[in-house]
């Protein structure tokens, strides 16, 4: 059973996409266009978008000039990352206990942080409201 768990973790591409939106929100908070922060950081614009896509993953020098362009330091995206890692771990025990269907999960886990969010307060709302 231990095994067949850690099989439904997020996938690697799906693990990208915690990063990606958070430079795209960052960005746009900032009202820069695609074209705006790719040229402020030397990448091309497709490239940009497929970072904020999840669908690369960005070097440490590059996440490090995001950083400096969108004004955060490095250490927000890690935060980032490991406030996403603890929601997704909190939300795949709670979806254990659902009759949600596991091949529906790799959807669920490629929604936004705060969507994530917003299904695990709900699932422990509901399982307060339950006890």
């Amino acid at each position: 059973m231990e095994n067949e768990r850690s099989e439904r973790r997020p996938t690697s591409s799906e693990v990208r996409q915690r990063i990606g939106p958070a430079i795209r929100r960052l960005r746009q908070q900032q009202g820069l266009s695609l074209s705006d922060l790719a040229e402020r950081t030397g990448i091309s614009v497709s490239y940009l978008s497929r970072l904020e896509k999840g669908r690369s993953v960005p070097s440490f020098t590059l996440l490090s000039r995001l950083g400096n362009e969108l004004g955060v330091d490095i250490g927000f995206f890690v935060e980032t990352e490991r406030e996403a890692q603890d929601v997704d771990r909190a939300l795949e025990e709670e979806l254990s206990k659902t009759s949600i269907p596991e091949d529906v999960w790799p959807e669920i886990f490629s929604l936004s942080i705060e969507a994530r969010k917003a299904l695990l307060d709900y699932f422990e709302a509901h399982a307060r409201a339950g006890s």
